[in-house]
Order: structure tokens, then C-alpha cells, then sequence
């Protein structure tokens, strides 16, 4: 009973542990929030999260995306430039997935709206599979209309 107790108690320490420390493998922090995870359920928790609550939708992002920044730091500067600038989705639908390897392309149609106006754009997601299951946001690639005109 008592060896039973101690290692349950061992594993809750280890779980624990394991949980709030996130798995590491290849120098890659893997955030647990993404575990057992499809690449669509990843970007669309990103876009219920961001940009209103980006200390949930940095955890579904590398260290890459975040261009080398922990993740308290990316949430402090990102949150004050889209204070600025007003940033909302009006909406936003995935529309086409793509898979090959480790990486996923998921894109969506969406709409946002900013202090200097409203823009329809395609988002193209680019994500690397965590290999202890679910994807993590690598990239994204914004496609808007007036960038594709022909001058």
C-alpha cells in the first residue's frame, strides 16, 4: 500500500511537472495545449484566441514564429502594436487543408477589421507537427487583395 502510494504520488509529480514544463524534443519547446490536436483545430483556436487573448494563442505557436522571443515577451509587444492598431476578425473560415511530412497548410478566407479599415485576406497557417502529437503555428502568410492586383 505504501509503495502504491508513493508511486502514485511520484507520477502525479512527474504528470505535473510534465504538463507545466511542456515536452522538449530536437530544441523545440512543444506547448501542451496542442496535444492530440488536428492542424485545423490549432488555427481555429488561434483565431478564437487572437489578437483579445494572446496569452492563449501564444501557446500555439514555435519559437520561430515568435521570432525567437519567450512567449511573455511576444504577448507584451504584440499586444501593445495591436492596441494600436485595432485589430478584429470579423470572420474567418478554414477552407482548405494540406499535409506533408511534419508540416501542415491550412488556409482560411477571413475579414478583419482595423482603425484604418475593413480588408477581406486569405491566411495561409504553416505548421510543424509536435512529435508527441498535435501542430504548433510556424508561419503565417497574409494574401490581401490589394497586394495581388496587377498595378
Amino acid at each position: 500500500m505504501l509503495l502504491r502510494t508513493v508511486l502514485g504520488t511520484w507520477s502525479l509529480l512527474l504528470l505535473g511537472w510534465w504538463v507545466l514544463s511542456g515536452i522538449v524534443q530536437n530544441g523545440q519547446a512543444w506547448s501542451q495545449e496542442t496535444i492530440g490536436l488536428t492542424a485545423r483545430q490549432v488555427v481555429e483556436q488561434w483565431l478564437e484566441s487572437y489578437p483579445q487573448h494572446l496569452h492563449r494563442a501564444v501557446a500555439l505557436t514555435t519559437s520561430s514564429f515568435r521570432e525567437g522571443m519567450s512567449q511573455e515577451e511576444w504577448v507584451a509587444t504584440r499586444g501593445l502594436f495591436l492596441k494600436g492598431l485595432g485589430l478584429k476578425y470579423v470572420r474567418a473560415k478554414v477552407v482548405n487543408e494540406e499535409f506533408g511530412g511534419h508540416e501542415a497548410h491550412v488556409m482560411v478566407q477571413a475579414h478583419i477589421v482595423t482603425m484604418m479599415g475593413d480588408q477581406p485576406q486569405d491566411e495561409l497557417y504553416i505548421l510543424v507537427a509536435n512529435p508527441g502529437g498535435g501542430w504548433l503555428i510556424d508561419q503565417v502568410e497574409v494574401y490581401t487583395e490589394s497586394f495581388n492586383r496587377v498595378p
